[in-house]
């Protein structure tokens, strides 16, 4: 299915890298205006609004730590001038601080849900503010969350519960801003990911490979895929859900 979002404006969070990134080059690529979050890496972040702007895609590198609010008001208001708007948000900031609970610190804890949660709840919050004061009918939010928002793993309380928190701001905000807004969550399982890579071991890795009934791990360019059609108009239907994009792994967990 080829995809026109000509005319769209789209903020990626954490698009400097790994799935972000992909998600951000391919709005670009398809006519969207997009605009590249980062909190640190302005170097990576230049590097891939050159090489949308360079393809011939128009793209714009903003900064913020999404859980900070003043600093997503800032980015926001950025956002209006530069682009007069907003049709569609993707949340995909999203950190890992893992440690067993008896050893995890107060700021263990609140780093990762100002990240993954608070800092969702804070661009959605600015992202609907727009997308209402110009009255779009078509507007979208779609989250990137994980298959621990249904099942737990350990060491990773923090995580596990930002993820579910975010399935449930879905929801929630799904029945609150229909018929005009669509909110959804792509629930990934283990990416062919640097992050995955970086959290997890080889062994661990192997063994939740061997677990996963599609017999591999997933990419990029499917993660992108979905977001893109949950984006489109083919999904005007498709609202409050938390869609499972993980190879079937959920189902044979543990």
């Amino acid at each position: 299915m080829i995809q026109d979002f000509s005319g769209k404006r789209v903020l990626v969070t954490g698009a400097s890298r790994g799935i972000g990134r992909t998600l951000a080059e391919d709005f670009a690529a398809r006519g969207a205006r997009v605009a590249v979050n980062f909190q640190r890496s302005a170097d990576l972040a230049d590097e891939v609004v050159t090489g949308i702007t360079a393809a011939g895609g128009n793209a714009f590198a903003v900064q913020a730590d999404v859980g900070v609010g003043q600093q997503v008001q800032g980015m926001f208001d950025d956002i209006e001038v530069r682009m007069g708007g907003m049709d569609i948000l993707v949340n995909n900031a999203g950190i890992n601080r893992d440690a067993p609970i008896a050893e995890m610190t107060e700021e263990d804890w609140d780093t990762v849900i100002a990240t993954n949660l608070k800092g969702a709840f804070l661009c959605c919050r600015s992202a609907v503010r727009l997308m209402q004061s110009e009255k779009i009918d078509g507007g979208r939010i779609i989250s990137i969350s994980a298959i621990t928002s249904h099942v737990g793993r350990e060491n990773a309380a923090n995580f596990c519960a930002s993820k579910g928190g975010l399935d449930a701001l879905t929801r929630a905000l799904a029945v609150e801003l229909g018929p005009g807004i669509t909110v959804n969550a792509i629930v990934l399982g283990f990416m062919n990911s640097p992050l995955a890579r970086a959290v997890f071991t080889k062994e661990q890795i192997a063994s939740a490979q061997a677990r996963i009934p599609a017999g591999r791990l997933g990419e990029f360019s499917e993660v992108s895929a979905l977001v893109r059609y949950l984006a489109s108009g083919a999904a005007a239907f498709l609202t409050g859900q938390a869609i499972g994009l993980d190879g079937g792994q959920i189902i044979r967990m543990p």
